[in-house]
């Protein structure tokens, strides 16, 4: 009897350590692998080897202590196996496509420290899930579907917060019981509606990284002047123009700043203050010059100005800067020459350079890291006018065999036509819209193979006479718009305005010269004026 008692012990013993963690641990972790799609994740788990081998799992003296399953390709409802892990302290499962309510299987985990949720599709409240884990140092339930009934009630039962990202969920204004979070360091409430109560910021002393992108900001919050300790700010999408105030000056640590998508017309300058900046971008904005404000800030790595109004020759005080490694200047109007010196990654696609300013730069053999050019811009936006039933020839600059040329409609829409111009033969409603041609360049260098396309400018097909025909003022403001277009003529009266999407398609009509726009979505559209003169049509922009 002891010898069969002792037999059994030993065989216990020696099949529980046949994995570094428990047989009931061990069965959670592949649970959780079944119940979220586990054989197409991005990176699977052989179910034959530890799971201490496993993708995304520590081991910590014999428990499961972190899972780290960040965008991994996981599918279906949070994993109600999660409540297996006793000991866990770290639960990563952001950017995957998970859905559903959370569990409270979660709320059991009272070990857990790092909780990250961020980027699926969860929805409903999380509150009751997450309340109790009280020791939470990490909380990241943005960018889902969640709805929080009392998200103050919610933020005062963690004040040791130090990792908190609430963005994208509906919030009108900052909550005030963020101000009494005070060993907060990373702030995340980005896609929100806030406009207001940005003073709850200002006790935040200790925080070093702060994203307000994506709300309803017009100008840069003063209350913000007393997070000195800040490395990282995150201005982005929202409505900011340039206006002095103190705020930027007192950030003396910042290291990481991001303007990109505002209505900036020039940079801040109290720019010119911080003198530890590393990253820039002021990308997405109406900037023409004054960089000479950014030549002090010779820490600079990366600037990103990308779809601003800087035209003319390449902005070569920047080069100044010595430790520049990293500059971004798509969608511009630069031309001409580019200088020998510009930095190893430097990004100037969708310009308005010529075949023979890219061919000389290439010639000189300079060692570049990455050199992105093409494709690049030419001719101006045109507008040509037709009846229905008639011919018409769309034109563009360039010519010669040495290009491939090749017609698009409605700017993306691939046409037989491989000719220099495009001509249309009896004109029907539905060729009423934009069109542009790729001349498509590639010669071989002595060192590598240029390859180039030039994308024209739009040419639109309007209905109606074109503006020569008109013996009057007509224009349309404000443009680009959020809500309303004006019409201004002082000589002719309006018969009927149409409004029209770039496929062609009809989709509004007024007899005003004040036309409501606000409820149409975000995207660009053709407005054709009928007056006693005849047609004309404008494109305009609605943000």
């Amino acid at each position: 009897m002891k010898k069969t008692l002792f037999f059994i012990l030993l065989s216990t013993l020696c099949f529980g350590q046949k994995w570094s963690i428990s047989f009931a641990e061990r069965a959670s972790l592949i649970n959780l692998y079944n119940a979220t799609n586990g054989e197409n994740w991005s990176t699977t788990w052989d179910l034959e080897k530890d799971p201490k081998n496993w993708y995304g799992i520590k081991i910590k003296k014999g428990n499961v202590s972190e899972i780290n399953l960040r965008g991994n390709a996981l599918k279906g409802n949070f994993p109600t196996a999660v409540s297996g892990f006793t000991k866990l302290e770290k639960l990563d499962l952001s950017s995957n496509q998970l859905t559903g309510e959370i569990s409270t299987a979660l709320s059991g985990l009272t070990t857990l420290v790092r909780l990250d949720l961020s980027n699926n599709r969860f929805s409903g409240d999380p509150t009751a899930a997450i309340l109790p884990l009280s020791q939470l140092l990490e909380i990241s339930v943005g960018n889902n579907n969640f709805t929080f009934g009392d998200i103050e009630t919610f933020l005062q039962n963690f004040p040791n917060v130090e990792v908190l990202d609430l963005s994208n969920i509906g919030l009108i204004a900052v909550p005030q019981k963020i101000s009494t979070l005070n060993k907060l360091q990373s702030l995340n409430l980005s896609n929100n509606l806030i406009a207001q109560n940005f003073n709850y910021l200002s006790t935040l002393i200790t925080l070093k990284e702060l994203n307000l992108s994506g709300n309803q900001l017009t100008k840069i919050p003063t209350d913000l002047s007393t997070l000195t300790q800040l490395t990282v700010l995150d201005f982005s999408n929202n409505a900011i123009s340039p206006s002095f105030t103190a705020t930027l000056a007192n950030l003396k640590n910042l290291e990481w700043l991001c303007f990109s998508g505002n209505q900036m017309r020039s940079f801040p300058s109290e720019l010119s203050q911080l003198t530890k900046l590393i990253h820039v971008n002021f990308s997405d904005n109406q900037i023409s010059g004054g960089f000479e404000s950014l030549v002090g800030l010779q820490n600079l790595e990366q600037i990103y100005l990308d779809k601003n109004l800087i035209s003319g020759t390449f902005p070569s005080s920047i080069l100044q800067l010595k430790k520049l490694q990293m500059l971004s200047l798509n969608g511009n109007k630069l031309s001409g020459e580019i200088p020998e010196t510009i930095p190893a990654l430097t990004f100037i696609d969708n310009n308005l350079y010529s075949k023979e300013d890219i061919k000389t730069f290439l010639l000189k053999a300079k060692s570049r890291a990455d050199f992105t050019y093409s494709p690049q811009r030419y001719d101006e936006p045109k507008t040509v006018f037709a009846n229905l039933g008639t011919s018409k020839t769309l034109p563009q600059s360039l010519s010669g065999e040495e290009y491939q040329y090749t017609w698009f409609k409605n700017l993306d829409q691939k046409t037989p036509s491989t000719a220099e111009n495009y001509y249309i033969n009896n004109i029907e409603q539905e060729d009423f819209t934009d069109y542009t041609c790729e001349a498509y360049y590639f010669e071989v260098l002595p060192n590598e193979l240029m390859e180039l396309s030039f994308f024209r400018e739009p040419v639109t097909l309007a209905q109606g006479l074109g503006t020569a025909e008109f013996k009057t003022d007509l224009a349309v403001y404000p443009n680009p718009t959020t809500d309303f277009l004006h019409i201004k003529t002082t000589k002719i009266d309006i018969e009927k305005v149409f409004i029209f999407d770039l496929s062609g398609k009809l989709i509004m009509t007024e007899k005003t010269k004040r036309i409501d726009v606000n409820h149409l979505p975000s995207a660009t559209y053709i407005i054709s004026i009928k007056t006693s003169e005849g047609v004309k049509s404008f494109k305009f922009i609605k943000q």
